[in-house]
């Protein structure tokens, strides 16, 4: 489990296949000497497993699932990712709970700078709208974010100088890909809401909730 609080960026030193799975070997890590085999790493979202780590860098294995559905199925060498090390179980709980399972590749729609700060509208499936709310977690690349908008089509989130400074997400550009992990509540609450509503509209209502024990 991870926690959204990216602890460093790091670059792509090279991607091989192997079989049917693909190795990233990833450089500049300030922990990789801290690093062991089966360790879990988040790598821009997605919960990768250390296979070899070094002084500087470490490699982990991508299968095909991973590499077909996040944005790490096209990164080469030079590409920068976003890194944090699984939550020790004595860790301070901050940011949100990031499972590393990343949900859809989205893309960057609109950006807007507000001072020293920046907004980003990010695509969303259609029927993916109840999974992000307005003031409700989001992982983008591995960063937690608060959403502060939510269209039918899009929502925006806003990244301090901090964000901007301390993860990859200051450098995106209008139609640049990333990975996107929902709130973990957010789906579970959607999945046992279908599945008491099966045989109706499915709407979400107060009544509903109270229904299912939520009061």
């Amino acid at each position: 489990m991870f926690t959204g609080l990216v602890e460093c960026t790091a670059r792509i030193i090279s991607a091989k296949r192997s079989g049917d799975m693909v190795e990233l070997e990833i450089g500049d890590v300030p922990f990789a000497g801290e690093l062991k085999r089966g360790d879990s790493v988040s790598v821009s979202g997605a919960c990768l497993s250390v296979i070899v780590s070094g002084r500087s860098s470490f490699t982990v294995e991508i299968m095909p699932e991973t590499f077909d559905n996040t944005v790490l199925g096209k990164a080469g060498p030079g590409y920068r990712v976003n890194l944090e090390r699984a939550m020790p179980a004595t860790g301070r709980f901050e940011g949100h709970i990031v499972t590393g399972h990343v949900d859809l590749i989205s893309r960057v729609v609109a950006l807007k700078s507000r001072g020293k700060s920046r907004e980003l509208d990010f695509s969303l499936p259609s029927d993916a709208a109840g999974l992000v709310v307005r003031k409700g977690s989001v992982a983008v690349q591995g960063v937690s974010l608060t959403v502060i908008e939510r269209g039918d089509s899009s929502f925006r989130v806003g990244l301090i100088p901090e964000t901007l400074r301390s993860t990859t997400l200051g450098v995106l550009k209008i139609g640049d890909p990333v990975n996107v992990e929902y709130d973990i509540l957010s789906k579970y609450l959607k999945d046992l809401v279908e599945d008491r509503t099966s045989d109706d509209d499915g709407r979400l209502t107060v009544d509903r909730l109270a229904g299912m024990g939520w009061s």
